[in-house]
């Protein structure tokens, strides 16, 4: 049953990655997109602005959770890692996931509310659910959760594994655990 957990976060990790990549892209051209069409043409895409802050949401909290999983938020060290002791080092660490814990399940306490108080509402460009702009909430907060509860626990998640094969070194086979190498 770990295993599977493992495996499924795995593989959200990598969509998340790949769906970042995506809404950047996206996000890029749209712009640019716009820009030449006002300054060019004297004339715009009027959901550009819209869908462009959509995208940057979603970016933004992917971000987050990959940030998560990949231990590439700020930390402050006020004491050398060499004088610390190895149970200090794992307490701090133990530390950090609580505070990134607790975080994350406000997140999900509150952002599931602003997607349940957001669903009659539209955006008035696009006319699309205004939910779907917070929807990516509780989705971060899930994964962070996650990762914040597996550090906590010392679980190997397969990292490098995952890794590998985001930078085509490995295969989809070793992220879920049907080979160890």
């Amino acid at each position: 049953m770990g295993r599977n957990i493992i495996a499924v976060f795995n593989l959200l990790h990598i969509a998340l990655v790949y769906l970042a990549k995506a809404m950047m892209v996206a996000m890029v051209l749209i712009i640019f997109l716009n820009v030449v069409l006002r300054y060019g043409f004297n004339s715009g895409l009027m959901w550009s602005e819209e869908v462009a802050l959509l995208l940057a949401v979603w970016f933004i909290f992917i971000a987050m959770a990959l940030g998560v999983k990949e231990n590439l938020h700020i930390n402050i060290t006020l004491i050398p890692a060499a004088r610390l002791s190895k149970a200090a080092s794992r307490a701090l660490e133990i530390l950090k996931s609580l505070v990134i814990l607790v975080l994350a399940v406000v997140m999900l306490i509150y952002g599931w509310r602003l997607v349940g108080f957001t669903m009659r509402s539209i955006m008035p460009a696009t006319q699309w659910p205004a939910w779907l702009l917070y929807a990516i909430l509780p989705v971060s907060a899930v994964v962070m959760i996650y990762e914040s509860c597996t550090d906590i626990l010392g679980i190997d998640k397969r990292d490098a594994a995952v890794d590998r094969f985001l930078s085509g070194q490995g295969s989809i086979r070793d992220v879920l655990g049907e080979r160890h190498g």
